[in-house]
């Protein structure tokens, strides 16, 4: 920012007259008849003038007009003077820096003459800050955001934004004679017309302000993710990463992390310290370090080069675990099949590697299928034939003893504690086809309750990120949550729950009866069911009332990440939002990258209604009579498919309604976008 003498702006005299002491030496008359408003004006104004230039001896040659805060020219324009007697319009630029306050500049206008003979005029201009009413945001990706007045200077807009803000303020014009000004950003400054975008960042997506103030132009957020002082890259809207050289002992400094009291620490890779540093567990090597702020934890794996490492003949490299029954930082992410998901072990030598679970929080405590990968996908994986177990808990699958070659299963009537903390152990030493496992119990997990209540209800939680409880609720009423505010962070069901971001209440959407709601604080998720008073699944009854569930390809919660299929437990229960009437809305969206919201994918739907939340009544396609708005999007295939040439309007909200008032022999089917 260029720096000034002096912070005022000094006042001068008005109509000051200079001529020339030797009119023989520098023959002429000169002469300026000056017109326009002169004495005030905004910083970022023009200041618009017209002068009648004459001599009658001698040719005229310019006018110079400058424009002075204290002793220093801050602006100036030269107009050619070719014909006496003429009018000259001009016009001055009115710069505007930060931390000036108002005062008076000096305008000085100059006449002169092929013989440097001059005439000088100068006028006290007071300058003020202009008065915007509001300002614009407009992003780099073109959406446009209203800042409003807070009060003298400060400018606001409040709203969900992605962690990564980047684009211009532009302030309109002001009066006459005002210009529109775009901020942008130079050598991390905010500066009027800079060619950078201004680099707004949270340290989290969702709700938060962004400010500007128009006389420091000082904005606000900008939080930087670090590990060391050294910032994180950006990799998707809620993670970004960084590669570094770690041994075991060094200590990594966070920095910038939303709420790093409540982020889970994989004991294998850190230890936290009382004073918010981690001191780095595993052996020697190169990591990269995964910030995801939403589930809130630290993903790391070895990479060779810019890649995931891999797994050598010889145990060195790096083991990876990809399966069911396995999740961090919970089981709520559980790893599943989808490889790039997969668990990176520690390696704790040079060729052991180590993997700590805790039962019922990142590990299935009765139900396991995973296994040794040696890579972070298909390809080389450890076998019955590679591996030894040494455990009574957990055995090893050969084909042959009702497990898949190489899978992982808890051994006949082993039930894992709950909070219990095991150690797997993974010894390559003797090479990658002579592997043993070793499991270890170490005590149990030390767990301190953080409550939060539901409508004075106390909600039930194992690991304060997922809570849930059974409560009666009735239509259109309002939830309150205390111990818990984080509202703007959270996705809520549609059919289930309305957000009201402007008075921040939450209403209940279905018809009266007793639900188990869920808060996922780790997911950013509000979800419901209907359930029996004693907290029982609800299922359709004979009437018509009850619960009906949805299961099958193509649909899926809170995102296509999510989808149903067809595996009991994992039906979604439809929301009776009128007597005997369920429904399910959703915007269309891709399969791979779909977003938070995305329920329908818009290429491809195969999906069923059940009794249950399982297999067992359903029904099938022909006992329900279509709408037309129905019949133009959906065909009876056995399944509700895609009619024939027909995809969703990706972005498009589409609602599924069941109709069974008339009967449950008797119920419609409709689906129409919004």
């Amino acid at each position: 920012m260029k720096t000034y003498k002096a912070l005022t702006l000094m006042f001068a005299s008005a109509a000051l007259l200079v001529g020339c002491d030797d009119d023989s030496l520098l023959p002429g008359n000169p002469m300026m008849t000056v017109n326009g408003d002169l004495g005030t004006a905004c910083f970022g104004d023009s200041l618009v003038f017209s002068i009648k230039a004459e001599d009658a001896e001698v040719p005229l040659s310019t006018i110079h007009a400058e424009l002075y805060f204290g002793d220093e020219m801050v602006s100036e324009r030269v107009i050619r003077t070719k014909v006496s007697g003429e009018t000259y319009e001009g016009k001055l630029y009115v710069p505007y820096y930060a931390n000036i306050p108002d005062g008076s500049a000096t305008l000085r206008l100059t006449l002169q003459n092929i013989n440097f003979t001059t005439i000088e005029k100068a006028y006290s201009v007071n300058i003020t800050h202009p008065d915007y009413p509001s300002l614009t945001f407009r992003a780099e990706t073109g959406e446009e955001y209203t800042m409003e007045k807070q009060g003298q200077y400060v400018y606001e807009m409040t709203q969900r934004f992605p962690a990564e803000l980047r684009g211009v303020i532009v302030a309109p014009a002001v009066g006459a004679n005002g210009n529109e000004i775009t901020f942008g950003y130079e050598n991390s400054e905010i500066k009027p017309y800079a060619e950078g975008v201004i680099p707004f960042s949270n340290s989290a997506p969702g709700r938060y302000t962004v400010s500007f103030n128009t006389f420091t132009f000082e904005g606000s957020p900008f939080v930087t993710l670090s590990l060391n002082d050294q910032k994180l890259e950006a990799m998707g809207e809620t993670t970004s990463f960084i590669d570094m050289n770690l041994a075991k002992g060094d200590r990594v400094v966070p920095s910038g992390f939303p709420e790093f009291g409540e982020w889970w620490i994989n004991p294998d890779y850190f230890t936290k310290n009382e004073d918010g540093s981690l001191t780095f567990n595993a052996y020697d090597g190169n990591y990269r370090i995964i910030a995801d702020t939403k589930l809130r934890y630290f993903r790391v794996y070895k990479v060779l080069g810019d890649n995931p490492a891999t797994l050598n003949t010889d145990g060195t490299g790096a083991v990876w675990v990809i399966g069911q029954g396995i999740g961090q930082p919970s089981l709520s992410n559980e790893v599943g099949w989808t490889t790039e998901n997969a668990i990176c072990m520690a390696p704790t030598g040079d060729k052991t590697y180590q993997l700590t679970v805790v039962g019922g929080k990142t590990i299935a405590v009765d139900n396991i299928n995973f296994k040794f990968f040696g890579q972070m996908g298909w390809g080389v994986e450890l076998t019955g034939d590679d591996l030894v177990s040494k455990s009574n808990l957990i055995g090893v699958g050969n084909g042959s003893n009702g497990h898949d070659n190489g899978n992982l299963f808890l051994e006949d009537g082993v039930v894992l504690q709950d909070n219990g903390i095991y150690v797997i152990t993974l010894d390559l030493t003797q090479g990658i086809n002579d592997a043993i496992m070793t499991v270890d119990f170490k005590g149990e997990q030390q767990f301190e309750e953080r409550p939060i209540y539901l409508n004075g209800q106390k909600m039930s939680t194992s690991d304060n990120n997922l809570y849930s409880t059974v409560i009666e609720l009735a239509q259109n009423s309002e939830l309150s949550f205390r111990e818990f505010s984080a509202f703007d962070d959270l996705y809520f069901d549609p059919d289930y729950f309305h957000f009201d971001e402007e008075a921040y209440s939450i209403t209940f959407l279905p018809v009266k009866g007793h639900y188990n709601v869920v808060l996922d604080k780790l997911n950013g998720t509000l979800t419901a069911k209907r359930v029996n008073a004693d907290g029982s699944e609800m299922t359709l009854q004979s009437d018509g009332s009850g619960a009906l569930w949805l299961m099958g390809w193509g649909v899926g919660s809170p995102s296509l990440s999510s989808q149903f299929g067809w595996e009991p437990g994992k039906a979604y229960c439809m929301a009776e939002i009128r007597p005997k009437v369920y429904q399910f809305t959703g915007k269309a969206g891709p399969e791979q990258g779909s977003e938070i919201g995305d329920r329908f994918r818009f290429d491809y739907l195969s999906f069923k209604f059940f009794h249950q939340d399982g297999w067992g009544g359903e029904y099938p396609t022909s006992s329900l009579t279509f709408t037309n708005n129905a019949k133009a999007l959906i065909k009876d295939a056995g399944n509700f498919e895609l009619a024939d040439g027909v995809q969703l309007e990706e972005g498009a909200t589409y609602v599924v309604t069941i109709d069974l008032t008339a009967g449950t022999d008797k119920g419609t089917f409709d689906m129409v976008k919004k």
